[in-house]
């Protein structure tokens, strides 16, 4: 690939995940127990739809996103999903939003850090490739600890 078409799409990439980081600073301590995340889906430049974590019981950033964009009569066939935080994988107060993203056929997640909640702690990532959805982590990385340091202090 030509080296000014990778850094054009990592420039995309880190547009995306710093937006995701503003949606999830929006609403940092305002989300209960759960962590302040943010969510953008995009096909291309286009963005399609945006989210963040509400209180628990709620919806997560991904589900507030794929929402956001299905009320907006987008299809999620082939889109980017960028998140701050890898996504759950399990049934709990919400579905998972690993399989809600295989579901909606997102084919690409890219996530700042994973999440070290002991229910998740990789079995986020590890559903969404098993299930043929590429997946990139690190991306606004530091940034993200920052932003959820408070958070992650309670599982690192």
């Amino acid at each position: 690939m030509p080296l000014l078409l990778l850094l054009y799409m990592s420039e995309i990439k880190l547009r995306f995940m710093k937006r995701a980081l503003e949606l999830g600073e929006q609403v940092r301590n305002k989300t209960g127990d759960n962590p302040w995340v943010g969510c953008v889906i995009v096909r291309g430049e286009k963005v399609l739809g945006e989210g963040h974590t509400h209180p628990p019981g709620e919806a997560h950033a991904e589900a507030d996103a794929i929402l956001n964009a299905e009320k907006q009569g987008h299809s999620l066939t082939g889109s980017t999903l960028y998140c701050t935080l890898e996504p759950c994988s399990f049934h709990g107060r919400t579905p998972s939003c690993a399989e809600t993203i295989v579901e909606k056929q997102i084919s690409h997640v890219v996530i700042a850090i994973r999440d070290p909640h002991p229910k998740v702690n990789a079995e986020g990532v590890r559903m969404l490739r098993e299930s043929g959805v590429l997946v990139t982590e690190g991306i606004e990385e530091q940034d993200a600890r920052k932003s959820l340091k408070d958070w992650l202090l309670k599982y690192e």
